[in-house]
């Protein structure tokens, strides 16, 4: 029974919030980036360009950044290409428990911090490999 009890306190571990207290301290406006296939597309830029905003992209208002940071799952390396990349991202400084970081947060659910003391990766488990990659 202990044995049980131990493995059902490691997983409660494993899934528990990544950072009690998030506060944004600074949100620029999205922006997007369009590859070089698309340079050229008058009319694909266009509709980027405004659907790229707060308003559009529910990801980008500031209880779901803060939501994102609470439960998404770190990975120990870059694992943007496991998530689907769009045009738009966001990017700001956050305050995560004590820590103070740059974020990009791209549209597809995976964010990048990075401070003097390095980078860190996370992704919104529920949209892994929702482009059928």
């Amino acid at each position: 029974m202990k044995i049980l009890y131990m493995i059902f306190a490691i997983c409660l571990f494993l899934y528990a919030d990544n950072f009690e207290n998030v506060e944004i301290i600074e949100m620029n406006k999205p922006f997007f980036v369009v590859g070089e296939i698309y340079q050229d597309n008058e009319a694909y830029i266009e509709g980027v360009k405004n659907s790229c905003n707060t308003q559009i992209v529910q990801d980008f208002q500031t209880e779901n950044i803060i939501a994102f940071f609470q439960s998404a799952k770190e990975y120990d390396s870059y694992q943007a290409v496991a998530y689907c990349f769009y045009p738009c991202n966001i990017t700001g400084k956050i305050k995560l428990d004590s820590e103070i970081w740059d974020f990009e947060l791209n549209e597809g659910g995976f964010a990048v911090l990075k401070s003097k003391n390095g980078k860190r990766y996370f992704g919104d488990e529920s949209r892994l490999y929702e482009c059928g990659i």
